[in-house]
């Protein structure tokens, strides 16, 4: 694809997700993120994750969740 038309593919994809509220979206989740690592329970994940390693903290911190997989 020529970078022209690519540039704006681009352009018409952003500015449909900008459309349907994209940027608060992000913006709403970068505040919700800060305030959960403030918590006791992100502080908890973060002396874990710390302790343990982030691949064990996250296992079993999802590890409740997790239904059974497909074959």
């Amino acid at each position: 694809m020529p970078i022209n038309q690519l540039q704006m593919m681009k352009l018409l994809i952003n500015q449909s997700l900008y459309s349907q509220g994209l940027k608060p979206t992000q913006i709403l989740g970068t505040i919700l993120d800060g305030i959960a690592r403030h918590t006791p329970e992100g502080f908890a994940f973060q002396q874990r994750a710390a302790a343990d390693g982030f691949k064990e903290a996250v296992k079993d911190r999802d590890e409740p969740f997790d239904g059974p997989r497909p074959d």
